[in-house]
């Protein structure tokens, strides 16, 4: 009796954290719509994903100094030698998705930006689990995760078809790709170092302030001599308070579902907001077309496909 009560406590758990991780992934959608419509005002990508990030770091900045003892925890950890190197590197992996995003989707759309980033952050997530680097252990490869991670590549090709002149860029799609890719490495290491700090606040400024530097830096050294005027309109700067949600739902639910599972809860809600802004709220000389909505129809079976491999890797590791 006390084992079916633990099993279902914990199914009740991952039903939770993947609701949240749905939700996680709408929101990185509606960001992504954001900051390409701040990107478009201030004519540079950089400054849309800068901004973004700095707001979601003055929010976080404010509640830090009442997060004691999980900075004394992860001070602790850093002392012991049992924080490497690469997690403080996280926040670059959600730099470059913001800051590709915001690029991309005035030129491709919100739909087949999502699409593309669903293909890297897949295959990032299949690496990431088959390595171990995320707080949930190693996660062994299958048929059904290979078959599942090919499939949701092929959808991007499917998604292209058909596409306006000009629309596909081979270039702009392998950038995507690389940047889906770098948000599963981002999830591992939020991950690790929320366990580092038992914080998920303090996790995710680590995470912030990393993203923040790396931008301001690009910022300063690419258009420093031509920085824009910030617009107005303050809708222009919740991409940054979105982006928070999403890295504190991460770094608090990777280590229940894994970095695969997790991400899968995430593509389901980028293409259900995707597909929805994409009909409702359109960039201009940009359309939701047949091709795309069959491609986000097989990067759902593609990732079905894949959470088969995860139970059955999730199986093999408690046997």
């Amino acid at each position: 009796m006390r084992g079916s009560e633990e099993s279902a406590r914990i199914a009740g758990s991952e039903w939770i954290a993947l609701v949240a991780a749905v939700l996680g992934g709408a929101m990185i959608g509606v960001q992504g719509r954001i900051n390409g419509e701040l990107a478009g005002r201030t004519h540079s990508a950089v400054e849309a994903a800068a901004a973004s990030f700095i707001v979601g770091l003055g929010i976080l900045a404010l509640a830090v100094p009442f997060r004691r003892d999980g900075l004394t925890r992860l001070r602790g950890a850093v002392a012991r030698g049992q924080v490497s190197w690469w997690w403080w590197f996280s926040g670059f992996g959600g730099a470059f998705l913001v800051a590709t995003s915001a690029h991309a989707v005035p030129k491709i759309g919100v739909a087949l930006v999502s699409v593309c980033l669903v293909a890297g952050t897949t295959t990032g997530a299949l690496l990431t689990d088959q390595f171990g680097v995320g707080p949930s252990g190693h996660h062994p490869p299958s048929f059904w995760r290979i078959a599942g991670v090919v499939t949701v590549i092929a959808a991007v090709v499917i998604s292209s078809i058909g596409a306006e002149h000009g629309a596909l860029r081979p270039a702009l799609v392998i950038v995507l790709f690389a940047a889906g890719a770098s948000t599963a490495f981002q999830q591992a290491a939020n991950g690790r170092l929320r366990e580092a700090a038992d914080d998920v606040v303090v996790a995710s400024f680590v995470s912030f302030l990393g993203g923040s530097t790396i931008l301001v830096l690009v910022l300063l050294l690419a258009e420093g001599h031509d920085l824009h005027a910030p617009p107005s309109a303050p809708w222009l700067y919740l991409g940054g308070p979105l982006g928070l949600v999403y890295i504190l739902i991460g770094a608090s639910m990777v280590k229940v579902l894994g970095v695969l599972r997790f991400v899968l809860g995430v593509v389901a809600g980028q293409l259900l907001a995707a597909v929805v802004m994409d009909l409702a709220w359109p960039e201009p000389g940009t359309s939701l077309r047949a091709a795309t909505v069959v491609g986000a129809f097989v990067t759902v079976a593609g990732v079905w496909l894949s959470g088969l491999g995860d139970t059955e890797g999730r199986v093999v590791a408690d046997e």
